[in-house]
């Protein structure tokens, strides 16, 4: 009898051997993944993301189209996830002149980063180029403020649960102008409702604020607010559809009015890749 359960016991212990096996997860590499490991910080005005915002208090519209391009995604064993790739955007000002709406200026980014990504932390590393011009209506009637260059950025985010975001950025011009003024840096708080189902999709509310400090504006502060709803088909995706009430005070975005000041009310629709 006694063998009997020994032999028993020695032939259950082999057949748990694979499931231990099987447990531990094995380094993976994905190439092309469908969305970049960093998630867009939405409350971010120069993020590379696609949107249209109409502003409500005077006859003014902003045009955004970004993307990213993630090359491969590596998962080690210990499930610490490493990203490459290379983003581009550009966003366009347009004004009313009559019946038409011309263009007053337009920024345009490309780059390239390295993002990582453990548990509730992420972190993304960046080398990014702006390139910034007058529109074609202002053509010839401005002086020109140069302002072309490249910075590298490093942004800290923590997500300590899926109702809570918060980022922290810091960069540094190494070359173009204004000369003498490098330093940035930014902080976004990102907070979200409990989603409710909606025909098979999720939707959420979210409320935003973006603080970012620019040492090339004069040391000033921007300010942009945002409350909106989020819809999308799946919990996991990272692609959203937005809508949201946006309030923006500090300087201008645009380089070409980086010294202008600029407050105004808006409404964004925003996708998110």
């Amino acid at each position: 009898m006694r063998t009997s359960y020994r032999t028993k016991a020695f032939f259950a212990l082999l057949c748990l051997l694979p499931l231990k096996v099987n447990a531990q997860e094995e380094e993976k590499w994905i190439f092309l993944p469908g969305s970049p490991l960093f998630k867009s910080l939405i409350g971010d005005p120069r993020e590379r993301i696609t949107s249209l915002i109409a502003y409500a208090n005077e006859s003014r519209f902003e045009g955004g189209v970004g993307a990213t391009a993630e090359f491969f995604r590596y998962i080690p064993t210990d499930q610490v996830q490493w990203a490459c790739g290379i983003f581009g955007s550009g966003t366009i000002l347009m004004d009313e002149n009559g019946a038409a709406f011309p263009m007053r200026a337009g920024d345009w980014y490309a780059g390239l980063y390295i993002c990582e990504s453990s548990g509730p932390f992420s972190n993304r590393f960046e080398f990014e180029h702006i390139s910034s011009h007058l529109g074609d209506s202002l053509q010839g009637t401005l002086g020109v403020p140069i302002y072309n260059g490249e910075n590298f950025n490093f942004t800290h985010s923590f997500e300590p649960c899926e109702e809570v975001r918060l980022a922290a950025e810091i960069g540094y011009w190494v070359s173009g102008l204004p000369e003498n003024k490098n330093f940035f840096m930014a902080f976004e708080t990102e907070i979200y409702s409990p989603a409710i189902d909606l025909i098979g999709t999720l939707l959420r509310g979210y409320a935003t604020a973006h603080f970012k400090w620019k040492d090339e504006g004069g040391g000033i502060l921007d300010k942009s607010f945002q409350l909106g709803i989020q819809w999308k088909f799946k919990k996991e995706e990272a692609r959203d559809l937005r809508l949201a009430l946006i309030y923006y005070d500090g300087n201008s975005q645009f380089g070409q009015f980086y010294m202008s000041r600029d407050e105004h009310v808006g409404i964004g629709v925003y996708f998110d890749p």
